[in-house]
């Protein structure tokens, strides 16, 4: 019993002394086994999230000026407007700011609006400072280790003004695998061959999906964008660079009607970098950025490459999203294709929150964030005893637009539902009343899904879906053919950032956040009726007419949706 009770000493300090326990948890997750302590003088960064001064007068701002018809669609809010929502009260700043001095620690702030600390200290200390028991645990799959402590606690006259710390009880979690796939075996670029002319039966047939069959689905221009100064951000996470060679033998083979010497811009964040070494692109960077420069012609694409975190992706991609914010001028379209994270394996939901209310700052500097759902189906997950559905992060994030898939099935004439397509309903964010009238209607319209394996009042994904399989360069140019909802994402974000571009040369502002004017343009998209995606030992979510949680609204067709933005 003895091991027990101390771990259990916190928090009957934290019970006894004035202190709060912030988080907790009970044990480790799944695949961590405690291996230890670490050195006491072992220096360990902690965040500080401050409680927010105006949180929800920003969601409701930002749903004004993202709704078409509202008066205020439109008139994005500055960085500076944006802080005064976020920024935390100057009690908040200089109560939580004494309590470290008082402890002989300093903060740093991490974002303008101060809302973010990061404070440096030792595991002695950290575990004095939060009442934790900081220890080692080991991934039984990697080896990896990280320091964690299983609760921790703050002054009760904190709990305010401190919505959480990190890391503490948050562990890393593990990328998923992308789906198998035996369409296409690699063939050199030296034998790959231009789309034949009869573009239609040939994509039908070859399962893979060049510029030029993406054009003729869904109706894209094939002509050269305006020129503006808008930028189309490719996101970039965890050492996945985008290789500039490839992306060179990428248009000579796929569009040969472009300047091959056509590049992309670079952003650097956290000491990331865009290594060009042989090997060095990725599953991810390298067709993101290759589509993204192929399907857009013109339009200024950047690749923002955000440096490895010890153990902490998802803190890349808060960082990421905070640096954005802070732009004067931030992208007007982003693409996040990173592996989506299983709701319930998020350690603490602290983060998801956090994360999403920085996609609502994006949203209301007018930026439209486009991100993939999952590739397994309505269960997320590739287990065979899953119990319920599981929604991915950051999908289920109600600013963000989330992407499902599509395919061709053998010589099928019409696009349907790929059975891959992450869909579903969050736990951990309730549904937004843009969608309350779609997915209302899915709910009451079908019976073939127990709801007892999910949440029907949560935000319901994918928003949209887009064909996931296509053809890439990779490595020094070898041409090989990949399939899953991150390129459905890549496709339908290059769609986005050519409207955006047509309305800024037009003198018109971007679309910004786009759910509430998808949701009321449903019939702007390709219907799919066809389809599941069969998860967790059951049939999953049928495709349906109108919106489902396995394509959405369906994939776009851009002279449709040329035309809603037209009369904006």
């Amino acid at each position: 019993m003895l091991p027990s009770i101390l771990l259990l000493f916190p928090l009957l300090v934290a019970a006894t002394s004035g202190f709060h326990v912030l988080e907790r948890r009970d044990s480790a997750p799944a695949g961590f086994t405690r291996i230890g302590s670490p050195q006491e003088d072992q220096v360990l960064s902690l965040r500080l999230a401050l409680t927010q001064g105006n949180i929800t007068g920003l969601h409701d701002t930002v749903y004004a000026i993202s709704t078409p018809g509202n008066s205020r669609y439109g008139n994005y809010l500055t960085r500076e407007e944006v802080t005064e929502f976020v920024a935390p009260s100057s009690e908040t700043l200089s109560s939580v700011n004494s309590w470290l001095a008082s402890n002989n620690l300093t903060a740093s702030p991490i974002t303008t609006a101060r809302d973010w600390l990061l404070v440096n200290m030792t595991v002695s200390q950290a575990n004095a400072l939060l009442v934790a028991d900081f220890s080692t645990f080991q991934s039984d799959a990697t080896n990896e280790t990280v320091i964690r402590t299983l609760s921790y606690s703050v002054p009760a006259i904190l709990k305010s003004s401190i919505e959480w710390v990190h890391p503490t009880i948050s562990f890393p979690q593990a990328k998923s695998s992308r789906p198998p796939s035996s369409l296409k075996r690699p063939t050199t670029a030296a034998s790959a061959q231009p789309p034949a002319s009869s573009v239609s039966a040939d994509c039908r047939m070859n399962s893979s999906w060049t510029p030029v069959c993406l054009q003729e689905l869904y109706g894209i221009p094939s002509t050269p964008a305006k020129p503006t100064t808008d930028l189309f951000g490719v996101s970039g996470f965890d050492n996945d660079f985008a290789n500039l060679r490839d992306l060179q033998t990428f248009l000579e083979i796929y569009r040969p009607d472009m300047n091959p010497n056509t590049t992309f811009g670079l952003i650097t964040l956290d000491g990331g970098l865009n290594n060009q070494l042989p090997g060095g692109a990725g599953l991810t960077g390298n067709p993101d950025t290759q589509y993204a420069v192929g399907l857009t012609n013109g339009v200024p694409v950047t690749f923002i490459s955000t440096g490895t975190l010890p153990d902490d992706l998802l803190v890349e991609m808060l960082d990421q999203a905070n640096y954005l914010v802070s732009l004067e001028n931030p992208p007007r379209t982003i693409l996040n294709t990173e592996t989506p994270q299983l709701e319930s394996l998020l350690s603490s939901p602290q983060i998801a929150i956090s994360m999403c209310n920085a996609y609502a700052q994006l949203a209301a500097r007018g930026v439209s964030y486009i991100v993939q759902t999952n590739i397994w189906g309505a269960g997320s997950v590739p287990i065979p005893d899953c119990k319920s559905f599981d929604a991915s992060f950051p999908a289920t994030c109600p600013f963000v637009t989330a992407v499902g898939a599509t395919e061709f099935n053998n010589d099928e004439p019409e696009e349907v539902a790929s059975q891959f397509s992450g869909g579903g309903f969050s736990d951990l964010f309730k549904r937004p009343k843009y969608q309350d009238s779609a997915v209302s209607g899915y709910l009451k319209a079908t019976d073939n899904t127990d709801s007892s394996a999910f949440n029907v009042s949560g935000r319901a994904i994918p928003d949209v879906a887009a064909i996931a399989a296509i053809s890439w360069i990779f490595d020094g140019g070898v041409v090989d053919f990949l399939e899953a909802t991150e390129y459905s994402a890549t496709i339908f974000a290059s769609i986005v950032a050519l409207l955006n571009n047509e309305r800024i040369a037009a003198g018109k502002p971007g679309l910004g956040f786009l759910n509430p004017l998808i949701y009321s343009n449903g019939d702007a998209f390709n219907d799919m009726k066809t389809g599941s995606n069969p998860g967790c030992n059951t049939p999953g979510f049928n495709s349906t007419v109108g919106w489902d949680p396995v394509t959405g609204f369906g994939s776009p067709s851009y002279p449709r949706l040329q035309d809603v933005c037209s009369k904006l």
